[in-house]
């Protein structure tokens, strides 16, 4: 931890603003043989965060795992102020443990952070996958807990830009419904490329939408830009074609 980093933070600017940024990650027993990649990738995005000081102080992150059921690993925080432990392959594929806790945390989160007088952007949360859902009921819960009617003021009105980063085994047509919000949502899936590239790549996209949103919060016009993937890497990127009435 960069204890210098932290000292700085003695107390809180009234009104200061952070961006909360969620990461998902897929710890099923599929993904075992990248586990040490994943671990990598994670603490590299660490270090290039605390390396700009203007992003630290704006980017809060999250990191939760899941498999047959979810958990918070890294909890909320500026990244200077966390530390990343080792992943480590579970069971299987839950995608609704994971929305039921992010849904929780970002309502937890938020109130905290306003607590301590942030003023809170959007939340964003990264999905990452290799693999199907075993709930059969995952697009349900995905509607009843992260996205929000506004005509009926039904649903979590704080809800996340949703981004899922699939490979492997996820499936493009489940990731296409996840993309959220509609009009700005996207996905990114990469069938046939090497998983160790691909998780790399994925990793470094989430770098950089973190790190560019950090930046522009100098602004006072903060923006998440979901950048597009590096050419030839092997990831597609498409819109949201997400369905409240999906079956």
């Amino acid at each position: 931890m960069n204890d210098e980093r932290v000292a700085e933070r003695g107390s809180v600017e009234h009104g200061q603003l952070v961006i909360p940024f969620y990461l998902l990650c897929d710890v099923s027993s599929s993904m075992n043989s990248i586990m040490p990649e994943l671990s990598l990738a994670v603490s590299r995005l660490r270090r290039a965060i605390v390396a700009e000081p203007v992003v630290d102080d704006v980017a809060q992150v999250s990191i939760i795992v899941f498999s047959d059921t979810a958990r918070v690993l890294v909890p909320m925080a500026s990244m200077s102020e966390s530390e990343i432990p080792r992943f480590a392959a579970e069971g299987g594929t839950n995608y609704g443990s994971a929305f039921r806790l992010l849904a929780h945390s970002i309502e937890q989160d938020n109130a905290k952070l306003k607590e301590q007088g942030y003023r809170v952007f959007r939340p964003c949360a990264f999905f990452l996958t290799d693999g199907e859902p075993t709930d059969s009921d995952w697009h349900i819960t995905f509607r009843d807990t992260l996205t929000y009617d506004a005509r009926t003021g039904r649903g979590l009105k704080a809800h996340p830009i949703f981004v899922p980063l699939g490979f492997r085994d996820a499936s493009e047509i489940v990731l296409r419904q996840l993309a959220y919000p509609p009009n700005r949502g996207k996905w990114y899936h990469a069938k046939n490329a090497a998983a160790e590239s691909v998780l790399s790549e994925m990793l470094q996209f989430v770098m950089q939408t973190v790190i560019t949103a950090g930046r522009s919060a100098v602004t006072g016009q903060p923006t998440v830009m979901l950048q597009p993937p590096e050419a030839g890497s092997g990831i597609l990127q498409g819109d949201s074609e997400y369905d409240p009435d999906y079956i």
